[in-house]
């Protein structure tokens, strides 16, 4: 995973391989060191990501809970994969994907 500034205020995590249970701890606290200083927005690429397992999913939903309690503008760009989970786990109508 990157952590990348695209501007003052702007944040791009890019994200690749699997998201697990062994490597969403480390994934959410990537998202919180991105998160401080609170940025204007996040975007999450998440287009090199061939699985996502539940815990992945609760560490997703988990930024996007931070991001709405902070204002912050969150998008994800989620793979062919990780886009039909998120359809068949009805995440697509709650997950900002752009």
């Amino acid at each position: 995973m990157t952590i990348t500034s695209a501007g003052p205020g702007h944040v791009l995590i890019a994200v690749s391989g699997e998201i697990d249970l062994v490597t969403c701890e480390f994934l959410e606290a990537e998202f919180r060191q991105a998160l401080d200083p609170q940025p204007n927005s996040v975007v999450v690429d998440l287009n090199d990501v061939d699985f996502c397992d539940t815990s992945g999913l609760s560490a997703l939903v988990g930024l996007n809970t931070r991001c709405v309690a902070g204002h912050i503008a969150l998008r994800f760009l989620p793979s062919a994969t990780i886009h039909r989970l998120f359809r068949r786990t009805g995440l697509s109508t709650l997950l900002p994907i752009g």
